[in-house]
């Protein structure tokens, strides 16, 4: 006759063992999915900029001119900020939100064109938000607007543009940029190698001397 008891459930090393492996598979899922949500952000980031470029580009060529509101502006590193951002919706040429009167933009899109990581900080503050709510510590909704130059004199060349305190001369109509997931806009040649986001390629641009 056989004494011995059958065996039930788990003992407690091998509870502590399923619980190890769950916790890696975890931590390696969350990792992981992190790693999705930054690339994903980074490419509508990307989009956005090089949009925003393409509907500047398509107001001059359209009306043969530069908005006053653009242009007052757009000489240096100006930013696409609830003011200068107007003529882009009123003209459709990018889908921004306005209020009812048509004056102003509204909703998320009232502080101007932010990129991803902003418009989340005010998805959720809703009608809160302002340009100083924190989107990463140190920087803000202010940091993480988009930036502008246009070509002024109409050579096809936006000259001396400031991009992050380094003068640069591109060859298009209108340029983009942005700061990026860390709100922290470099010189132009640092932020090449680092997140900053730009409208242009390396080829298109060359640096004042």
């Amino acid at each position: 006759m056989n004494t011995h008891k059958a065996k039930n459930g788990f003992t407690l090393i091998e509870m502590l063992i399923v619980i190890g492996i769950i916790t890696v598979l975890v931590g390696a899922s969350i990792s992981a999915f992190s790693k999705m949500r930054s690339s994903a952000d980074r490419s509508r980031a990307q989009e956005l900029v090089h949009n925003t470029a393409v509907a500047l580009t398509a107001i001059f060529q359209q009306e043969g001119s530069w908005p006053k509101r653009l242009a007052a502006n757009g000489a240096s590193d100006g930013i696409l900020d609830a003011y200068t951002a107007l003529p882009l919706a009123k003209g459709g040429y990018m889908s921004l939100t306005m209020n009812s009167d048509k004056s102003a933009l509204g909703g998320l899109d009232k502080l101007g064109i932010v990129d991803p990581w902003a418009a989340a900080v005010i998805k959720t503050k809703g009608d809160s938000a302002s340009l100083s709510d924190m989107v990463n510590t140190p920087r803000t909704i202010q940091d993480h607007i988009l930036h502008y130059a246009l070509d002024l004199d109409g050579d096809g060349i936006v000259d001396n543009a400031s991009v992050g305190g380094e003068t640069v001369s591109v060859r298009a109509s209108a340029i983009v940029w942005c700061a990026g997931k860390d709100g922290k806009m470099e010189p132009y040649t640092s932020g090449l190698k680092k997140d900053d986001i730009y409208s242009w390629t390396p080829g298109q641009a060359r640096k004042a001397k």
